[in-house]
């Protein structure tokens, strides 16, 4: 039976905890106790057995020897998290907001304020020195209605930053076809849209209204109107609300795949407006849930696999110096972060892209990142010879032992009837409707640890409230002590 201690906080005081992970009726849960103001147990995961899978490609990584103790002084005191290169930054511009959704992370509403315009280029010249190849998603709020919103586009630009550039948005601004094509002028080609599904009534309960759930619509005929975009639809998924509306919301997605390009999932979290909560057990959608969901609702074995175990199986082609140290991962994603995959259509249907790559996935992806693990950590020590003439070659016939051969033989065929085409190979082998499938799983005070910060790859760039210098913090770090942060 799993058991592991952890560093976690009581949410009621914020006092330092030491909590438990236990195994209990096929669940992992998660027990912490403060003296002052009692127990509490919260799901940490449905699936025991997936659970364990994923821990057992993590258990001996800590990157930049980074621990635990020195990110609990303040996490932009540690200055491995501070250099490190983010792959995702996050910069608030406001935290006001022309909606009041009920849940809110942010508790943004008519009454927040604007993030000076001095104080954001700041932050954007840091950002352009520090993390030039930073995927930057501008949020609030509600960015867009930011009184300085194109002057901020303006300034991206000029730094180089836009070809990377999100706008995170409730659509309310984006349907409206004039104000669609002036962010379309100012560069703007990628857009991380608010999406709850299909169901009219799950809506209302998440957003308080149905302004979004039309917005959305007219906001991805602008753009398709428009020209070359992307979009990502972020969708809150609420086991009370939307979770069995989730099929639909990927078809729509699919159906949408000009301009669609991918679905974020993030788990409804009990922060903001939702804070105060009991029953947690009940309460709570993890991953394991949205994964269990899927595999029954699709039929498929396996939708997604944790971006941890991404990391292990590129692992030997970085000690084979075969990746540039610029083009590595800059840190290593814990397994309770998140999780890609890719659904595809085919015949009417929809299928699993790892299920069509991977034999018997659910199983094989974690036994073959065991052994390609295992033997990264001898390659670690061999030299250059060693690895190019045994080790290298003995990694690639153990990603054969698990791949699909039937997969394998249709890819060899693709390429050469696509001239070896990228593009063309693609749509062979993956058709012409696809959407990427991510989780994004955020945490609250009630499941937050501390174990898990030093492994964050998305940081959201702020003025520290004492020392006004700009600092990176931990994306759920923010989720979890909004609060705490902004009176720091």
């Amino acid at each position: 039976m799993f058991e592991r201690t952890v560093k976690t906080i009581c949410p009621a005081c914020n006092r330092d905890l030491d909590g438990k992970y236990y195994e209990e009726g096929g669940k992992i849960l998660l027990r912490k106790a403060c003296g002052e103001h009692g127990e509490i147990i919260d799901l940490v995961s449905s699936d025991a057995g997936l659970f364990k899978d994923k821990i057992s490609l993590f258990d001996h990584f800590m990157d930049y020897q980074c621990n635990v103790a020195k990110c609990r002084e303040g996490i932009f005191k540690c200055a491995a998290h501070q250099n490190r290169n983010s792959p995702l930054s996050f910069l608030e511009i406001t935290t006001l907001c022309n909606m009041r959704c009920p849940v809110c992370y942010a508790d943004a509403d008519a009454k927040g304020e604007d993030v000076p315009y001095g104080d954001i280029c700041r932050m954007l010249e840091v950002m352009a020195g520090k993390d030039k190849n930073t995927h930057l998603i501008l949020t609030g709020g509600e960015p867009t209605i930011h009184p300085d919103f194109f002057k901020i586009l303006k300034k991206v630009d000029e730094l180089g930053l836009m070809r990377r550039t999100f706008i995170a948005t409730n659509c309310i601004t984006i349907a409206d076809k004039n104000f669609c094509k002036k962010v379309f002028d100012a560069g703007v080609r990628k857009f991380y849209f608010a999406f709850d599904g299909t169901d009219r009534d799950a809506c209302i309960k998440l957003r308080g209204s149905l302004k979004a759930y039309e917005a959305v619509r007219k906001a991805i005929q602008n753009l398709r109107e428009l020209g070359k975009s992307g979009v990502i639809l972020s969708f809150t998924a609420s086991k009370e609300w939307n979770l069995k509306n989730l099929p639909e919301a990927i078809k729509f997605a699919m159906d949408n795949c000009d301009v669609v390009k991918r679905l974020m999932i993030t788990t409804e979290c009990f922060t903001g407006r939702e804070s105060g909560v009991s029953g947690l057990v009940n309460k709570r959608l993890t991953g394991d849930c949205l994964e269990g969901h899927l595999r029954k609702e699709l039929g498929i074995e396996a939708a997604t696999f944790p971006w941890a175990a991404f990391y292990i199986l590129l692992k030997p082609l970085k000690y084979a110096g075969l990746l540039r140290p610029e083009s590595w991962v800059t840190s290593i994603f814990s397994p309770m972060c998140g999780q890609m995959g890719m659904i595809i259509s085919e015949n009417g249907g929809l299928y699993s892209m790892i299920d069509l790559v991977v034999k018997d996935p659910r199983k094989n992806i974690y036994k073959c990142g065991r052994e390609i693990d295992a033997l990264s950590e001898k390659m670690k020590e061999a030299g250059w010879l060693a690895n190019h003439s045994y080790y290298l070659p003995k990694y690639f016939l153990i990603l054969l032992k698990y791949l699909n051969k039937k997969f394998l033989w249709k890819a060899v065929t693709a390429s050469f009837m696509c001239g070896f085409d990228p593009k063309k190979i693609k749509k062979q082998l993956l058709g012409e409707k696809r959407v990427e499938l991510y989780y994004l799983l955020a945490c609250d005070k009630y499941n937050f640890i501390w174990d898990r910060m030093p492994h964050c790859a998305t940081h959201h760039y702020r003025i520290h409230p004492t020392t006004k210098q700009v600092i990176k913090v931990p994306g759920c770090l923010v989720f979890a002590l909004r609060e705490e942060l902004q009176n720091y």
